[in-house]
């Protein structure tokens, strides 16, 4: 991935640029398009340079970025002091529409997405599997290299990690589920030193790694695949103290109002803008994200796994990063980026309801025609339909429907005796797969 470009500088500007801008406010057809072509460019499409200088547009692309650049100068610019630099951002009226958005889906309860309320074990199984997804993302992020099937399948089964990949997951989770608990506390040193703790606990190479800021300034943010490539150079670790004393404050004042989503953004985006620990910072930062959105109660938000649409997009991640780093510290476009994906990240909640939906209508017809059936065991019998291929454990099964292990024992024991699963020993281990000759009746029919 290449650095973006800087903006130009004032001495790189063509000798007619004033000119230029003086007339963008003429009463002239001509203007009138120049004045369309910023209004796209600063409220539909909040560019950078970078990307400006590859438009094609019948101007000197270094004329638009001047007048733009003037037109934000002008503009409701918020300012936040972090140690001794100076960080801003600007929220465009495409901002406030998506904000709107996540304002009208994000704290409604988890029932009013549905047309009937889902059952209590589906419920759970949502939570479980995003949270699971989030822990899974913001680690393969980092460096995790478990795959995601594997994965969960450890913390389904609650198996202890066997590596640092594993260990990182595992902590992970563990942290994200913790969250919700420590919403009610202020944010302060002590509670980012625990969450990154928590977090990080026994895969790094020291303790005082795991529980403290970093000591040192040889930490540098750079490609994984090229080292010689290095995107940011974080502040001196003698600043840490400071600027995290100032992120702190602004992450407890409730004397301005910011949107409570654009704060947890910009908290996301500080975290690794310091990187005040050696290692971590990324997974620490997308907790506290989290755990700033369910603070201010858009409970919703647990549902939802950021880091898996990061990871799909991992480039364009780290460019938001980029953008803001050479434009003068702007955040808005590493603002712009987030509510993007949260906004997305909604949208795939509501169609991953509208399948479990149709997915549980499936299970009610299987209850039905199998009679002694309850639901949760119906739900059970149509994963391992699904998945007609898989042995599944008695330990995975608890963990993926969130029961005790002697009450997915009986249930799994019910679906052989029904005929529908086969029961092996793997080792000292039971295990179960589908019975591929049980008259299953297909749906419709």
């Amino acid at each position: 991935m290449k650095i973006p470009q800087k903006p130009p500088e004032s001495r790189d500007l063509p000798d007619n640029t004033l000119s230029f801008v003086s007339h963008v406010y003429d009463s002239t057809e001509e203007s009138e398009k120049i004045r369309q072509l910023l209004r796209t460019f600063n409220e539909q499409e909040y560019i950078h340079w970078d990307n400006l200088r590859h438009k094609k547009i019948p101007y000197d692309p270094k004329n638009i970025w001047f007048a733009l650049s003037l037109i934000r100068i002008t503009q409701k610019i918020r300012t936040i002091d972090i140690g001794d630099e100076i960080f801003r951002y600007y929220l465009p009226e495409l901002f406030q529409k998506q904000l709107h958005h996540i304002d009208k889906t994000s704290p409604a309860s988890f029932d009013s997405l549905f047309s009937e309320a889902p059952s209590e074990t589906n419920k759970k199984q949502y939570l479980v599997n995003s949270l699971m997804e989030e822990a899974i993302a913001s680690s393969q992020l980092e460096g995790a290299a478990t795959t995601r099937p594997e994965a969960k399948k450890i913390l389904r089964e609650g198996r202890k990690p066997k590596n640092i990949s594993e260990r990182m997951i595992v902590n992970n989770y563990r942290t994200i589920r913790r969250l919700k608990e420590l919403r009610d506390q202020p944010l302060s040193r002590e509670l980012i030193l625990e969450i990154h703790h928590e977090i990080t606990q026994g895969t790094l190479a020291s303790n005082a790694d795991e529980t403290e800021f970093r000591a040192c300034d040889d930490i540098v943010v750079g490609s994984k695949t090229d080292p010689k490539q290095i995107y940011h150079y974080p502040p001196e670790c003698k600043k840490i103290p400071a600027m995290m004393d100032d992120l702190i404050a602004f992450a407890n004042n409730e004397d301005e109002f910011i949107h409570p989503i654009v704060r947890a953004i910009i908290l996301h985006f500080l975290i690794g803008y310091i990187h005040p620990f050696s290692d971590g910072n990324g997974r620490t930062a997308r907790a506290l994200f989290y755990w700033f959105s369910l603070k201010h109660h858009y409970d919703l938000l647990e549902y939802i796994s950021i880091s898996r649409i990061y990871v799909h997009a991992p480039a364009q991640y780290a460019r938001a990063y980029l953008l803001t780093e050479t434009d003068n510290n702007d955040m808005t476009y590493f603002i712009d980026f987030n509510i993007q994906i949260i906004s997305r990240a909604l949208e795939d909640l509501k169609q991953y309801i509208v399948r479990k939906k149709s997915e549980e209508s499936e299970s009610i017809r299987l209850v039905e025609e199998i009679p002694g059936l309850s639901f949760r065991q119906a739900e059970i019998l149509r994963n391992f339909i699904r998945h007609k291929a898989r042995y599944y454990t008695i330990s995975e099964i608890a963990g993926k429907y969130k029961v005790s292990l002697p009450t997915a024992r009986a249930d799994l024991l019910l679906l052989a005796e029904k005929g529908m699963l086969k029961k092996y020993l793997d080792g000292k281990r039971q295990v179960f797969t589908y019975q591929r000759d049980a008259e299953i009746i297909p749906p419709g029919k």
